[in-house]
């Protein structure tokens, strides 16, 4: 069992629609540079996996936005998969189901929970204070279903104890999250 990678994602989104471009240059984008990770264009949408960099560099993560708004202005769905959320059914369900690409039948086993599990993974005292920001947003809001929001919340409890100080895992500013 490991994290969910850009590369691994690629085997869930092939489960859920077909045709999907990856790293490639969108039509009619000016910047060329800038490649969505996945792109499907019979459905237009962008799936993006946010590793660690997206929550610890602020030029990353201030390209990220410009980068999404660019892409919606462009017509794309914009969806960001971050690295602590796995892909299983009810993730698929509540994020693509939005975009009209969920088949009825699609069940996914999770492989991994959901949070700060691996003993490499960058914890949230060392986001910067975008990454923060952007971490408060998807568990407060993208990612809040309780099952998941509970494995989350688990992992950082877990870690709290394995370090011994709050601190080493979340920011003062993350503290409400373990109320």
């Amino acid at each position: 069992m490991k994290y969910l990678t850009e590369e691994s994602l690629e085997k869930y989104l092939n489960l859920i629609s077909s045709n999907w471009i990856k790293n490639q240059s969108v039509p009619n984008y000016e910047n060329k540079r800038l490649k969505p990770d996945y792109r499907n264009e019979n459905i237009k949408v962008i799936v993006e996996f946010n590793g660690y960099s997206h929550y610890c560099n602020p030029k990353q993560i201030i390209r990220d936005y410009k980068k999404t708004k660019d892409f919606m202005n462009l017509g794309y769905k914009v969806i960001s998969i971050p690295y602590f959320i796995q892909m299983e059914t009810e993730v698929i369900k509540q994020v693509f189901y939005k975009c009209g690409m969920l088949p009825c039948t699609l069940h996914v086993e999770q492989e991994y929970p959901h949070g700060f599990i691996d003993k490499k993974c960058i914890l949230p005292a060392e986001f910067c204070e975008l990454g923060i920001i952007r971490f408060k947003y998807e568990i407060d809001k993208v990612f809040s279903w309780k099952l998941i929001r509970d494995e989350i919340i688990l992992s950082l409890r877990n870690k709290i104890q394995e370090f011994g100080n709050i601190n080493c895992v979340l920011p003062p500013s993350l503290h409400y999250l373990l109320d």
